[in-house]
């Protein structure tokens, strides 16, 4: 009993004995190396990663990649929402300073910019994009400086050297460091508080870095939120091929764009398309709208470095956007318009050198300004029946790659030259007179409106003087008056016969010639999905002078203003002549309500009288007796409509101007029997799986009605332009071409200045004549005169026509062969 007893006790003890162990080792785990766990879960968070795949390419209408993305690294930022205060600020701007000599020791560079400069003085100033656009308007810039200060914290009176001091105390940036270093530190803080309301998306600071940046950086432990993401690149293949139409890539500042980027879960430093294509397909190309982006959570360290993944979402590609244009044919465009400006050029300078003392006194008849010879120039070939555009060249091009870095300045600086402007699109953003190309319009016009029938016969009596007061009226181009007697609507074309479309525009009138312009598409855009497209527009009474609009800003033309001006050199002289001293202010405003009587119901001559009595205090009786009001009705008669300003518009001249493309689809619109077209370089959307996403179809503008059959004599008279039995004005300039029987089309020439040598040369056409299939447009400023533009017409018409004869050969089955 009591050895039971004592092994009772015995086991008691050491079941006590035990359970002392365990408490103590359930003591350690749970107390002391819960501690310990804790701390190490104090340095451990997670964080979400916005993932996005590569943006779709670019192809041309046979699949030859044009834009495309390339595999690369990039070197980011992700600053955790949660690390606020002076410390973290520190401790980040200490990562910053090490990562950024990393990058830049390997090659690399920033990419992002500083808002403050030093110029060579050491001077500090805003910079907020008005160096690298300096057409930026004040309303874009002050929008660019009002988020700058509230992403920065700073109000509206802190200038900029005050601004980068405390910057540089609110991000410890050491003291020893110069202004340039500093100022890539502070511009990548200042990418990062542009960002700030998207906290779950890191900021890029440096693009395609090698694998040596890759590697150090990744192995540096010290480098918090700093790390290397898999990223790619854009490439652009073809160089400057098609460089309007496919468009770059940048990050932009304008807030608008920002807040759509905010809008759809872009980063504030992504790139976005910001021309061409590039831009209007953004939403279709983007990897990086919200839709498609992925989405991964990583457990990181303290140093933001991913320890291991919790959640994965995969991104989806951009799709692929297939354009219209043809690659080889938009190469053979290229060099027929550059070959053919270098050729007007030489011929300029040959009949310059000739005719030296000519030109010289021309010259110095306007100030001495030099003769400008052709530099420039745009081309389009477009498909006639749906308005695909298949070409369309503006020459001198860029090359989009400078781009895909981050360009700089010098660079920048050449594409922007000032006299040639590489990177202005001439096809859609130039506008010019287009001369006896709109002779089309006018005759289609009057053989509608019953002006003329298809047999009307009208002979040129060289200078025009219907309506003609005093001075001279406008003339036809040839001396030899006698052969173009008796011309119908077909010879008024073939001869270009400027008299015989004065006398018809003046009896159209106005408002009838702006009519048929309009259903021609010409005072309207052509729809492409390009950047930068203007609107033409037919020279009528708005046009010259609208006065509802302001004179200097909201004018289609400049007359008004240089008239105003003209008015207000005048009323200066009265004021002298009565020893009275107007202020600039004074003669501001007394010249522009005087400007504004045009249009007005109010007698012109009354109207001046008591505008000059009300604002310079000129009595109407002087005014009346000195005839100054007479005189000043001169100065307004420039921005007047007259019928002879309705003349000279019916051959393409007065204020008229049109977009090389918009002359394209009025001239396809000739070439299919009446269909006007919007034009489209796209054809059609897919995904990474070929899916279809998006299908272009034609869209038609307009519809001309031609039940009569008038548009026939417009073709046979722009036919019988070419033909060297008919005597055609294009005819020389298209001797001995294959195809030139089998084309139809118009030179025009269009006066700019007092010397020939300047005048615009357009030259249009399309083949083949019966069943067209494309027009082709040349357009060269101060290209001189319409046939050198032949040059281009004939190559890429040549070219294109082997190529459809060779297609067809090899259609065509052998014996007993199949069908291909």
């Amino acid at each position: 009993m009591n050895r039971l007893r004592k092994g009772s006790w015995y086991l008691c003890g050491v079941f006590a004995l035990a359970f002392l162990v365990l408490m103590v080792s359930a003591f350690q785990l749970t107390i002391l190396e819960g501690a310990e766990s804790a701390q190490q879960a104090d340095n451990v968070t997670s964080r979400t990663i916005k993932l996005t795949s590569s943006r779709g390419s670019i192809l041309d209408a046979n699949g030859i990649p044009l834009a495309y993305d390339k595999e690369s690294y990039d070197i980011q930022i992700y600053r955790d929402p949660t690390q606020i205060g002076e410390k973290w600020r520190a401790l980040y701007s200490e990562a910053i300073i090490k990562a950024v000599d990393i990058i830049e020791k390997n090659g690399g560079e920033i990419v992002t910019d500083f808002a403050i400069k030093s110029d060579a003085y050491g001077r500090l100033f805003f910079d907020f994009g008005q160096i690298a656009n300096p057409n930026l308007s004040d309303e874009a810039l002050k929008a660019r400086e009002d988020l700058w200060r509230s992403n920065l914290y700073f109000d509206a009176d802190i200038g900029p050297r005050e601004a980068y001091n405390e910057l540089r105390v609110r991000y410890a940036i050491p003291e020893e460091m110069d202004f340039e270093a500093a100022a890539t530190v502070l511009g990548i803080w200042q990418a990062v508080q542009y960002n700030m309301y998207r906290s779950y998306t890191a900021v890029t600071i440096a693009e395609n870095v090698d694998m040596n940046t890759v590697a150090q950086i990744e192995a540096a432990d010290d480098l918090i939120g700093i790390s290397a993401v898999e990223s790619t690149v854009r490439i652009y293949p073809k160089n400057d091929t098609a460089a309007h139409i496919i468009g770059y890539m940048s990050r932009t500042y304008d807030e608008d764009t920002l807040n759509w980027m905010d809008e759809n879960g872009y980063s504030t430093t992504d790139k976005i398309g910001v021309y061409g294509v590039e831009s209007t397909m953004e939403e279709y190309l983007s990897a990086n709208i919200g839709s498609r982006a992925g989405m991964q959570v990583v457990e990181v360290n303290s140093s933001s470095k991913s320890m291991r993944e919790l959640y994965y979402e995969a991104p989806e590609a951009g799709n692929d956007v297939i354009l219209t244009i043809d690659y080889d044919l938009q190469v053979k465009l290229d060099e027929s318009l550059a070959k053919a400006i270098a050729e007007s050029n030489a011929k300029q300078k040959q009949v310059y050198d000739a005719n030296y003392s000519k030109y010289y006194k021309l010259e110095q008849n306007r100030g001495g300004t030099k003769t400008r010879f052709a530099k420039t120039g745009a081309a389009v070939v477009i498909d006639v029946n749906s308005g695909a555009i298949l070409a369309m060249s503006s020459y001198p091009s860029f090359d989009l790659n400078l781009f895909t870095g981050g360009i700089s300045e010098e660079d920048y600086a050449k594409i922007n030259d000032e006299e040639t402007s590489p990177m202005f699109n001439k096809a859609i953003s130039s506008r010019a007179e287009p001369g006896s190309t709109f002779k089309m319009v006018t005759g289609y016009a009057a053989l509608m409106e019953g002006i003329i029938s298809p047999y009307s016969r009208i002979s040129c009596l060289g200078e025009y003087r219907e309506n003609v007061v005093y001075g001279k009226g406008p003339e036809c181009w040839t001396k030899n008056i006698a052969s173009h007697a008796n011309q119908t609507i077909v010879d008024g074309l073939k001869n270009s016969c400027n008299y015989f479309f004065y006398y018809v525009a003046n009896r159209l009138g106005i408002d009838k010639l702006n009519l048929y312009a309009d259903m021609f598409g010409l005072s309207a855009k052509t729809g492409v999905e390009l950047t930068g497209e203007v609107t033409s527009h037919v020279a009528n009474q708005k046009v010259l002078y609208d006065n509802t609009k302001d004179i200097e800003s909201g004018q289609l033309t400049y007359k008004a203003y240089l008239v105003k001006r003209q008015i207000m050199e005048q009323l200066k002289y009265y004021g002298v002549t009565r020893g009275e001293a107007y202020s600039d202010e004074q003669l501001d405003r007394c010249a522009e309500r005087i400007v504004q009587l045009v249009g007005s119901d109010d007698e012109l001559g009354d109207g001046i009288r008591v505008v000059m009595r009300q604002e310079l205090g000129i009595p109407e009786s002087i005014s009346y007796a000195r005839r100054w009001d007479t005189q000043i009705s001169g100065y307004l008669y420039e921005i007047t409509w007259n019928s002879i300003q309705t003349a000279v518009t019916g051959i393409g001249q007065s204020v008229t101007a049109i977009t090389p493309i918009a002359m394209a689809r009025y001239i396809a619109a000739i070439a299919n029997g009446g269909t006007v077209y919007d034009c489209t370089v796209i054809d059609k959307v897919v995904d990474k799986e070929g899916n279809i996403v998006y299908n272009q179809e034609p869209k038609v503008f307009g519809t001309i009605n031609d039940e009569q059959g008038n548009m026939d004599y417009i073709v046979e008279g722009m036919k019988e332009v070419f033909s060297l039995e008919d005597g055609g004005t294009g005819a020389n300039a298209l001797r001995g071409f294959e195809y030139a029987d089998d084309m139809a089309g118009k030179t025009g020439t269009a006066q700019v200045s007092t010397i020939d040598l300047e005048d615009t040369a357009w030259l249009v056409a399309f083949t083949p004549i019966e069943e067209a299939e494309i027009a082709i447009v040349v357009y060269i400023p101060n290209g001189y005169q319409s046939s050198l533009a032949a040059t281009c017409v004939k190559d890429v018409i040549q070219f294109y026509r082997d190529r459809s004869k060779t297609t067809e050969d090899n259609t065509i089955s052998t014996p007993g062969g199949l069908v291909q």
